[in-house]
């Protein structure tokens, strides 16, 4: 009996270190994309566009927002990845899962256990012999399941792919938080350059309306014409106000997301500039593969796969192997003897014999479950080529319509120019001026808002892409760096 014991262990021992594990292989999620799609002619498209899922959401990205060359953007960039409470609590959801690997990967290994207990009783008086007796015990026990059909490996590979999940949704929360920060900045600085348009628009409303009223006295201009020049004076007014309400809650959102309170967040206001980045104009696919919410759902496919082979396993037996030693004496002096030694060895299998269907239901669950996270990845995927495209439009539609509002505005302000000193050579009334204001402060104020929206297009694409770009070196520098290396060789 005891041969074929150890038999039974050499077999067992060996069939787990062959590594035999019942789960599917993982194929990366891929498809084919139609050729009317691949045809046309899209910025980033290529002929790889579903090609085998190499996520690089590791690669050094630096530090993207040093594009735009401010040191205030900078500075809250770096407070929001070091202070915001919602990114520390996806710290530790990563914390959890990498935990939840450990508990698993335990299971892999022989599990010890030591037991001590004391019991004294007394017997009835009605029966012969002692009428008491105590009993000390002190024990230890050992358990281990041999995996042998991978079930363990396979819940530990699940799980792992789960806590790198977790990585990248804390990376794709650092991203999406940042990008809001940097829209919410270039908004408020959008806000800052129109409050100065607005302060000089109300200046220059109060010197008419006294140069009116001064008309007026000399009955060169009625009393509507002062009426009007007052409400151009208060709609400026009224309009600053509005600017200043719009720019305390949007300092009240920023200081949310770089997690301080309102009160603690000072900044100076500082008006947009006219210089933008200098964007890519191509984007091949493989830059998306930087993007960490594609990663994040590759890497659920894998721990969905990995759940198949968890499934699959329950068709096979669960062996596992108990052993315990033990010291047992009715005296506390007597355990350390020899006579108090005991031990035992029991060798446990369970085979699913029936179980009305539900195991190879649970396998059907994993399977779908697998299924859906497929096409999670590649709905991820079309997204992200959708945020691209759409982030590309925007620069590119935003640039046009920039240079033609910018005609716009300098032809309303030569009309109002026009227009005021016709109404001082007293050839119109008041109402063309009024109205020439009108139009060349709205021109005025649609031209900050499109440059606003040129910065927000800028960071929208930077979210899309994963958080920066590589740009390619011009070919003067490209050559001056091949003349470097020249000299150096030469040296």
């Amino acid at each position: 009996m005891m041969r074929m014991f150890e038999k039974f262990i050499a077999y067992s021992t060996a069939a787990l270190l062959s590594g035999c594990m019942v789960g599917p292989d993982y194929v990366s999620p891929e498809s084919e994309a139609s050729a009317e799609a691949l045809a046309e002619a899209h910025y980033y498209r290529d002929e790889n566009l579903w090609k085998e899922a190499t996520p690089a959401d590791k690669l050094p990205k630096g530090d993207w927002w040093s594009v735009f060359g401010d040191d205030v953007l900078s500075d809250l960039l770096k407070l929001c990845r070091d202070n915001s409470p919602t990114l520390a609590s996806a710290y530790y959801k990563i914390e959890k899962a990498r935990e939840a690997v450990r508990i698993d990967a335990a299971d892999l290994y022989p599990h010890a256990d030591g037991t001590g207990s004391f019991s004294k009783a007394e017997r009835s008086l009605n029966l012969s012999g002692s009428s008491s007796y105590e009993q000390w015990l002190v024990g230890m026990g050992f358990t281990w399941d041999l995996d042998l059909f991978g079930r363990v490996r396979s819940m530990i590979e699940a799980d792992t792919a789960d806590a790198q999940a977790q990585l990248y949704a804390y990376n794709s929360l650092l991203l999406s938080l940042q990008m809001m920060v940097a829209t919410e900045y270039f908004t408020l600085r959008q806000y800052s350059s129109e409050v100065d348009l607005l302060i000089r628009t109300l200046q220059v409303r109060k010197e008419q309306t006294l140069l009116v009223e001064r008309r007026v006295k000399l009955d060169y201009a009625s009393e509507l014409d002062l009426q009007r020049a007052l409400q151009q004076e208060y709609e400026a007014a009224a309009q600053l106000a509005t600017l200043e309400r719009q720019i305390a809650i949007s300092k009240n959102r920023l200081a949310i997301l770089v997690g301080l309170s309102p009160s603690r967040l000072m900044m100076n206001d500082a008006p947009l500039s006219e210089k933008l980045p200098k964007l890519p104009e191509a984007v091949p696919s493989q830059l998306l593969e930087r993007r960490p919410d594609i990663a994040e759902a590759e890497r659920r496919v894998y721990a969905a796969n990995a759940r198949i082979g968890v499934a699959q396993a329950g068709f096979f037996p669960t062996i596992s192997i108990s052993a315990n030693t033990d010291l047992t004496a009715n005296r506390v002096e007597k355990l350390i003897e020899a006579s108090s030694f005991a031990w035992g060895v029991s060798p446990q299998i369970y085979i699913p014999i029936f179980q009305a269907g539900k195991i190879y239901a649970q396998k059907q669950v994993a399977i779908a479950e697998h299924k859906v996270t497929v096409e999670d990845y590649k709905a991820t995927v079309l997204e992200a080529i959708g945020e691209v495209e759409n982030a590309l439009s925007e620069i590119n539609y935003l640039e046009r319509e920039y240079s033609k509002r910018t005609l716009v505005t300098k032809a309303s302000l030569r009309i109002q120019e026009l227009t005021l000193r016709q109404y001082e050579q007293g050839y119109v009334d008041y109402f063309s001026v009024s109205d020439a204001q009108r139009l060349a402060l709205e021109n005025e104020r649609t031209q900050i808002s499109l440059l606003g929206d040129r910065f927000r297009a800028c960071v929208s694409l930077i979210g899309a892409l994963g958080g920066g770009w590589q740009m390619p070196k011009e070919d003067g520098d490209e050559t001056s760096e091949n003349a470097k290396n020249s000299d150096s060789s030469e040296g």
